[in-house]
This record gives C-alpha cells, sequence and structure tokens, in this order.
C-alpha cells in the first residue's frame, strides 16, 4: 500500500506581490519621522510664543535643582562648559577647526561642517525671533548672566548638539575607523557626547533657560543633524564629476 505523507500542521500562504525590501522602507520611515519633529518644533515654538511666562513645572524644576547642594567642582564644570559655547569662543573654535580641515584637504568635511553651523544656528535664530520669550526673571530664580537674547530655543543646546554631533558622526566614518591612531580620538569622543548630554541641564541650572528651552534646543540640533547628515551621505553631494548622475541611478536601482 502506498504511504502519503503527513500533511504539515503550518501551511503558508503563497502570495504573489514581492516583498517590500526593508531598505525601501527605511528612508520613508527616516523622512516621517524628521517631519514629525518639525511639526513637533513648530508647534511647540507657536504654544510657547502664545505663553511666553514659564509653566509651573519648569518654575518648580529651576528651583528644586537650584536648590541642591552640589560640589563646587559640579557647578565649576556646568559654566565652564556654558563658557566655551557661548556665540564668540564656539564661533571661533569652528573657524579654526574649519581652516585646519581645509588646509589638511579635508574638503567635504570642512563645507559640510561650516553650512550646518551656519545654518542650523541662523534658523535658531530666527525661530527665536518669531517666538520671543524672555529669559528667565532674576527676580524668580538664581541667573548667572542676565541676557537680552531670546529664551527659546536654546540657543547652546542647539549649537553642542549640531556642531559636536557632526564631529562624532566624521569620526565614526570609514576613513576614520581605519586610522591606525584612531585610539587617541576615543576621549574626545567621549568629551563631546559629555558635552552634548550635560549642556541642557547645565542651562538651566545656571538659570539661563527653562527646561522648555532647552527641549527645543535638543529638537533643533536633531533635526538639523540629522538633514545634514542624511545630505553629506547622498551620493549626488559629491564633489566629483558625474556624482550627480551616479546618485540617481543608485536611487533607480535600489
Amino acid at each position: 500500500m502506498e504511504k502519503r505523507s503527513p500533511s504539515p500542521i503550518f501551511t503558508v500562504p503563497q502570495t504573489s506581490q514581492p516583498e517590500v525590501p526593508l531598505k525601501h522602507t527605511t528612508p520613508i520611515l527616516g523622512f516621517v519621522l524628521w517631519f514629525l519633529g518639525l511639526a513637533a518644533l513648530s508647534t511647540a515654538a507657536l504654544v510657547v510664543h502664545s505663553h511666553p511666562q514659564p509653566w509651573t513645572f519648569e518654575l518648580a524644576f529651576s528651583q528644586t535643582i537650584q536648590a541642591w547642594s552640589l560640589p563646587a567642582w559640579v557647578a565649576t564644570t556646568f559654566k565652564t562648559i556654558t563658557t566655551i559655547n557661548d556665540p564668540i569662543p564656539s564661533g571661533i573654535a569652528a573657524a579654526i577647526l574649519i581652516v585646519f580641515m581645509l588646509i589638511k584637504r579635508w574638503i567635504r568635511p570642512a563645507l559640510f561642517l561650516g553650512y550646518i553651523v551656519l545654518v542650523a544656528n541662523s534658523i535658531d535664530a530666527l525661530i527665536g525671533d518669531a517666538v520671543a520669550r524672555p529669559r528667565p526673571d532674576p527676580h524668580v530664580i538664581h541667573v548667572n548672566s542676565v541676557l537680552s537674547f531670546n529664551s527659546f530655543p536654546s540657543g547652546h543646546t542647539e549649537h553642542v548638539v549640531i556642531f559636536y554631533g557632526f564631529l562624532l558622526f566624521l569620526s565614526l566614518m570609514k576613513p576614520v575607523r581605519e586610522w591606525k591612531h584612531k585610539r587617541w580620538l576615543i576621549p574626545l569622543q567621549v568629551l563631546m557626547a559629555f558635552d552634548i548630554l550635560i549642556i541642557g541641564f547645565a542651562r538651566v541650572f545656571e538659570g539661563e533657560h527653562w527646561v522648555s528651552d532647552v527641549l527645543g534646543g535638543y529638537l533643533s540640533g536633531i533635526l538639523w543633524l540629522t538633514l545634514f547628515i542624511y545630505l553629506y551621505s547622498r551620493q549626488w553631494t559629491r564633489n566629483k564629476p558625474g556624482a550627480w548622475q551616479e546618485g540617481k541611478a543608485a536611487a533607480k536601482n535600489r
């Protein structure tokens, strides 16, 4: 008698539709998330513009952390991080670094670093002028330096994210990873990451910004950083003959 093989318990339905590769959906998801972030930043700017005074939780948070009894070196660290990222020192540091990169003939990274600093900081200033939120009142909380610049979004926070963030991105690129002295970059990478993480808290602790200001600065910085990293990674932004055509052909073949 002929034996029949047992029917499988689970059957997989056959479909004629091809599967969508993950690499096709990933850029779309990235674009969606980026525009959602932009919408969130725009909404936050409108809300802060209509309510420029600090919210109750912001006032409570600032007063709470300023009441902490922290070691003197912690406050000194916050002050140092803030000072080196003030507009003039940070602008000079960026200019020196860009000139150094140009001398070393790292043309494309130097130009993109200059672009992101110029464009992102300019947009941040425009948003600040449009929102026109005043700085924290020294009669309400302790303020280290009374400033007349707009408060939302935090310019220090945004600048640190885009400047050090782009340098971290460059330091993780393949040519740098294959550099024989790459281990010497690790302390600098740690310092840059620490600066990004701590700058927001430092600005609130010193009474220079409210919580929503630094959150807006982080969001603004992340938006422009991811945009320029995307542009830097595209084939059609490479400065060589035929790069635009190569980029279009690569996009069609995906």
